[in-house]
């Protein structure tokens, strides 16, 4: 089994790279870390390349089947390569899975423009948990870089994603949307979510007149609080709970 000690080594520049977007797409790879991560998605996937430490090893003797692939790094390399404040331990690259075609049908949720990691993460981690499968990713935040993977906390592998432009999602028109709006649209004692896409916006702006137009359906979740506003991660993830108890 092949050993690294340098943070030199041309393998450890690829992982490290690995957290650059363009050089994801290039090479259509992405790198996980840590032991939920690594379960959850070997249970689809075949990692390409698995890494971890000596002490890593030593505890977990079920990831033996995968030696031929395995590389051990010593400690202060694996720390060089982790995105972590304390590294797991281990970390394992797996191919960017084919673009399918878009779904014809929900429940699922788009992400129109999120760009905060942890806002991403938190909306896929909570479609696994509800048991919405489908999640379609228009611009914003890459859903394969390390803070967004780190976000869904291992549960990336219990949803699909699909990622396209807002062009392609027009010319799909046979989805039903629902916008999550902050005013003006309806409650959510007065929709019927069964087989639709809750759609959510940007952090900063939201939706904006052009998205909100393709949508057939508003919904405002009701704040009898002082707040103006809830952020995508926590407005998102209550609309999910709400269609799940319809679907």
């Amino acid at each position: 089994m092949k050993i690294i000690t340098s943070v030199h080594n041309d393998q450890i520049k690829h992982l490290i790279n690995l957290g650059k977007k363009s050089y994801r797409m290039q090479h259509q790879e992405f790198l996980i870390e840590g032991t939920r991560a690594y379960h959850e998605l070997v249970q689809l996937y075949k990692p390409l390349a698995l890494f971890m430490t000596q002490d890593y090893q030593n505890a977990h003797q079920d990831i033996a089947c995968y030696e031929k692939i395995t590389t051990i790094l010593a400690p202060h390399v694996m720390e060089k390569v982790s995105a972590a404040a304390t590294p797991s331990g281990i970390c394992a690259i797996f191919a960017i899975p084919a673009q399918q075609p878009l779904p014809t049908t929900g429940p699922g949720i788009i992400l129109m423009d999120v760009h905060d990691p942890g806002n991403m993460g938190t909306l896929i981690r909570t479609a696994a948990a509800m048991n919405i499968k489908e999640v379609i990713i228009i611009g914003g935040v890459d859903p394969y870089s390390p803070k967004v993977i780190q976000s869904t906390a291992g549960c990336l592998a219990a949803v699909r994603l699909y990622q396209t432009t807002f062009d392609k999602l027009a010319a799909q028109h046979t989805l039903h949307l629902c916008a999550l709006v902050v005013q003006g649209g309806k409650t959510p004692d007065q929709l019927n979510l069964h087989h639709k896409f809750l759609v959510v916006g940007s952090e900063a702006h939201g939706l904006s007149a052009q998205q909100i137009a393709l949508c057939q359906e508003k919904m405002t979740i009701p704040m009898p609080g002082q707040a103006e506003s809830l952020n995508a991660g926590v407005a998102g993830s209550i609309g999910l709970y709400l269609m799940s108890q319809q679907n």
